[in-house]
């Protein structure tokens, strides 16, 4: 039991990040936001931004907002080695993550 009550705040949490991360309806740039896109040929891949699961690469093909500062990076994704890319950018700015995952040698 108490490991989905875990579990099941573990993904509140995340989402609640998420939400709060994830600014990508406004156009403009505010002061503390980047713009971060993710390129990767991987396309079901998932994107961890400190350490939380923000969503897909597919889904962060178009810009989306998070807060200006240090962030990493990682993109995951069975069957493949992890990518991982560190970022501090000043707010106003904007990356691209360009991800080429590589398969896992057996």
């Amino acid at each position: 039991m108490s490991w989905a009550r875990g579990t099941l705040a573990g993904c509140g949490r995340a989402l609640l990040f998420a939400a709060v991360l994830c600014l990508s309806c406004a156009q403009t740039l505010s002061g503390n936001a980047i713009a971060v896109r993710v390129q990767c040929n991987v396309p079901d891949a998932t994107v961890w931004i400190d350490d939380v699961l923000v969503g897909t690469t597919s889904n962060w093909r178009a810009p989306r907002q998070i807060r200006a500062g240090f962030h990493r990076v990682e993109i995951r994704h069975p069957g493949y080695y992890s990518f991982f890319q560190e970022v501090e950018l000043p707010g106003g700015s904007d990356v691209l993550v360009n991800a080429n995952l590589r398969e896992l040698v057996e």
